[in-house]
């Protein structure tokens, strides 16, 4: 993170694009050598009188703190806070809170950060707010609840970074879901069957599809392609029209499916490989992608006819 982004205090300017080290500082607990007073609570600010103050947190404890997702953590619904710690005290991080106008989540953390040093914290996060009032700025927050060596706690608050926009991309994702699943459920069916097509082996992975019954217009305008796999003599996308007004017979939509790479280690270290990014039109209006997972044994059948497709190529692309 380039730059000094660290406030200057509570309220405070801000140098860079990040407003870091906002502190919600208070203190409880056992003091050093001097007699205990009442003060407030490290939360709340209420007086205590059953408990001795510490002091406040000191104010050289501060943080940067990064908001991102990996893309095994996608299915999983879970962002990564990259904390690093920019003050000259060690510190361990307690409890991690992440909040924002789209979604939030916290998570107990027991991270020790020393100072000068980064931590990741794993926040899984709860449902997604949609709808105009959820804005159009995430306006994220971080609030860490900290311990110092010395016993004082508090809570530092920071407004984080998000290079990759990953809360906005979350947003759109979610809520183009519930869009969509407000007219017309998507899933992927269990069963894979394999076919020969001059000479080859190809699959077909199977949506079901089912409209609801009072729900808007919903319209499956294309299935992208993944990591793993593609369309049969394509590259980027399954191009289809379901429609929730006229929804196929059977209920199922078939994507006749071939390896989109055979080299080994794809497989081995595949993330999203099984994953099919669905793009819908509800009601005249277009919506990001949305995805849906394959079920465990779906992923194994794919992993096995993918396996099988490419023979013992290593390192090479299917043409």
């Amino acid at each position: 993170m380039a730059g000094d982004r660290r406030a200057s205090g509570v309220g405070g300017p801000v140098v860079g694009l990040v407003v870091v080290g906002v502190l919600a500082l208070a203190a409880c607990g056992v003091g050093d050598a001097s007699p205990a007073t009442v003060g407030p609570t490290a939360e709340s600010g209420v007086e205590n009188p059953s408990a001795p103050s510490r002091g406040p947190l000191p104010a050289s404890v501060t943080f940067d703190v990064e908001v991102a997702q990996a893309r095994s953590d996608r299915v999983a619904r879970l962002v990564e806070l990259q904390v690093r710690n920019t003050g000259p005290v060690d510190v361990s991080i307690t409890r991690a809170r992440l909040t924002s106008a789209f979604v939030s989540g916290e998570t107990a953390a027991g991270r020790d950060v020393d100072a000068g040093s980064m931590r990741r914290v794993r926040v899984p996060l709860g449902a997604t707010a949609c709808g105009p009032a959820a804005g159009d700025d995430p306006e994220a927050r971080v609030e860490l609840d900290v311990t110092t060596a010395d016993g004082r706690t508090g809570t530092v608050t920071v407004t984080p970074t998000d290079e990759t926009d990953d809360l906005r991309r979350i947003h759109g994702e979610d809520c183009a879901a519930v869009a969509a699943a407000a007219g017309l459920r998507v899933t992927v069916a269990d069963g894979l069957a394999v076919r020969d097509v001059d000479g080859a082996p190809v699959a077909d992975v199977t949506l079901l599809v089912e409209p609801v019954p009072g729900g808007p217009r919903v319209r499956i305008v294309s299935v992208q392609s993944t990591t793993l796999l593609r369309p049969l003599g394509s590259t980027g996308q399954w191009v289809v029209d379901v429609d929730s007004a006229a929804p196929p017979v059977d209920g199922r939509l078939v994507l006749s499916t071939v390896p989109a790479r055979c080299d080994l280690h794809a497989i081995a270290e595949d993330k999203r490989g099984t994953v099919l990014g669905v793009r819908t039109v509800v009601d005249d209006v277009e919506q990001p992608l949305f995805y849906v997972a394959a079920s465990d044994a779906l992923r194994g059948a794919l992993y096995d006819y993918v396996r099988t497709a490419c023979g013992l190529a290593t390192d090479a692309r299917t043409g």
